[in-house]
């Protein structure tokens, strides 16, 4: 029975783009970028030990957290919040069954992110494989997968909503990365934020990793303080999840209160409709009534319907957490971390905040008019709400107007709030003459991403799939066009690829105004995101007229 578990298990996470990306393809790619701009040289002639002899484990470990913390969470969340999990509950198959069986899943999807990352390692970056240290290796990984498992199980135990854990699984993860040498190798941390990573169980299983893997160290490789941890962790995770684990989704906390005045106002609302349609006489107004009321019925002005369009989308957006963390906060948490950690840096000639204000805003930029519209437009046709709207008054420009209109107020508002972490924190200058070019750079970047994200929904047919189109390109393209900065100079491919798509173009273009120097003003950089724009638009109508 729990192989059987298993194997659906692991088949349905792989027929899962999105997660399947995050958890495998993710620390690989990440890993390929990094070795790529960093380069893979020898650090010892001697051994000839490269440099991605350090980079791999700490990537695997990513993957580890990812497979069994992350994607078990939120997995597990959404089988419970749809009711899958009560459903199973109610089946022959003892309930200790289907948990081994999820948990079983996992440790597959994380021996597979393993393997793939240190085969990579061997076959394209000289890996050496510390044959000494090979059992720690496998025991330490254990470890860490049960540590992670429980605690993804105990996240699912204490948080009520889906939307949350589904925060919680990728937000907090990302952000502990930043702190636990995996995302930043070897960067020197603030006294408390080097503290706090020490404290979570994320360092020390890649801290262990890692030295496993050192061919210059010496021992058995079995490091007992790091191994407590991990095994501190796992058994508090446990205890929580057997404490207050639940197979049905708690009831909504719903309250109602009741106005005095209520009834009474409903019997005026009610008298004066009555009164609205009859004359003076008591009989039907006739003509004038109906052609007062076609009026009202009639269809709202332009900007009520954009209006209540983008009101509509923020609603959306205000209620996934997850989308709102990866929007709104994450660009503001990776502005603060970096320039904390490598404030003293100068990046293209400017320094590391201002460039970060840029990057952050540009990332913003993609993620709310590019991933974001993608997704939920795809959303929308998969459940019918397209087809719906389509037999309403509601024009179709007002829909998706509405989208684009509610991805540049999200975009100026997360702007403003990096202006304000930049200005306070890392005395970034921002004149008033910067703000006429930075709105029209997210204005015409937001168009362009827009453009691209509807024509990715116009050849893909499922959401999942729109995901993770938009999310496969958006991401590697970060790490090649002065978005997301990884240290070191990019190849000439690299290099090339990211002149050819918008992304940089719009870094670029939020660099030229951000400049405290002053540089001329960015025709080209927004020549060619005018230039993808229109093409775009000419290919995205000539799909819809098929």
């Amino acid at each position: 029975m729990i192989g059987g578990l298993v194997r659906h298990e692991t088949r349905s996470f792989f027929r899962s783009p999105v997660a399947a990306g995050f958890t495998v393809a993710m620390p690989l790619l990440m890993a390929v970028i990094v070795g790529a701009a960093v380069g893979n040289q020898v650090v010892d002639p001697r051994t000839g030990v490269r440099v991605m002899q350090f980079v791999i484990p700490v990537m695997a470990v990513f993957g580890v957290a990812q497979g069994c913390f992350g994607a078990l969470a939120i997995h597990l969340a959404d089988l419970r919040h749809r009711g899958w999990l009560k459903r199973l509950r109610g089946t022959p198959v003892p309930a200790w069954v289907v948990l081994a069986g999820l948990v079983g899943a996992s440790l597959v999807i994380a021996a597979v992110t393993v393997t793939v990352l240190l085969a990579v390692g061997v076959v394209f970056y000289d890996l050496q494989m510390v044959w000494r240290t090979l059992p720690a290796l496998l025991v330490t990984l254990l470890l860490g997968a049960f540590c992670f498992t429980a605690l993804g199980f105990a996240v699912v135990a204490l948080v009520r909503s889906a939307a949350a854990v589904q925060l919680i699984g990728t937000g907090l993860l990302l952000a502990l990365a930043f702190v636990s040498d995996i995302i930043l190798v070897g960067a020197r941390l603030p006294a408390w934020l080097d503290t706090v990573g020490w404290v979570f169980p994320l360092r020390h299983l890649g801290n262990a990793v890692r030295d496993d893997l050192n061919p210059f160290l010496t021992g058995s490789g079995f490091y007992g303080d790091h191994l407590a941890v991990l095994a501190a962790w796992g058994i508090g995770g446990a205890a929580v999840a057997v404490w207050r684990f639940r197979w049905e989704r708690p009831p909504a906390r719903t309250t109602s209160v009741r106005t005095p005045g209520a009834r009474r106002t409903s019997a005026r609302t009610v008298g004066a409709q009555r009164t609205e349609v009859r004359t003076a006489g008591g009989r039907p107004a006739g003509r004038v009534a109906r052609a007062r009321l076609a009026r009202r019925e009639g269809r709202p002005a332009a900007w009520r319907l954009l209006a209540g369009q983008a009101r509509h989308a923020l609603i959306r957006l205000r209620r996934d957490l997850s989308t709102a963390f990866f929007t709104v906060i994450l660009p503001a948490l990776l502005l603060a971390l970096i320039s904390l950690i490598f404030g003293d840096a100068r990046v293209s000639g400017i320094r590391l905040p201002v460039f970060m204000l840029a990057a952050m805003i540009t990332y913003t930029v993609g993620v709310a008019s590019y991933v974001n519209i993608a997704e939920a437009v795809a959303g929308d046709r998969e459940r019918g709400v397209l087809k719906r709207l389509a037999g309403t008054p509601l024009p179709r420009w007002a829909y998706h107007a509405g989208h684009l209109t509610t991805a540049l107020l999200v975009t100026v508002a997360t702007a403003i709030v990096l202006a304000l972490v930049a200005a306070l924190g890392y005395d970034v200058v921002l004149a008033p003459a910067m703000i006429p070019g930075m709105l029209a750079a997210i204005v015409l970047g937001g168009a362009c991403f827009a453009v691209l994200g509807a024509l990715v929904v116009a050849f893909v047919t499922k959401q999942q799939t729109a995901n993770a189109v938009t999310l496969g390109t958006f991401l590697p393209l970060a790490f090649v066009s002065d978005v997301f900065v990884i240290g070191g100079e990019l190849p000439g491919v690299l290099r090339a690829i990211g002149d050819a798509f918008p992304l940089k173009h719009v870094s670029h273009t939020l660099l030229a105004v951000l400049d405290p120097a002053g540089r001329p003003w960015p025709w080209t950089d927004l020549a060619v995101v005018a230039a993808w724009t229109l093409g775009g638009g000419v290919l995205l109508a000539l799909r819809r007229g098929r």
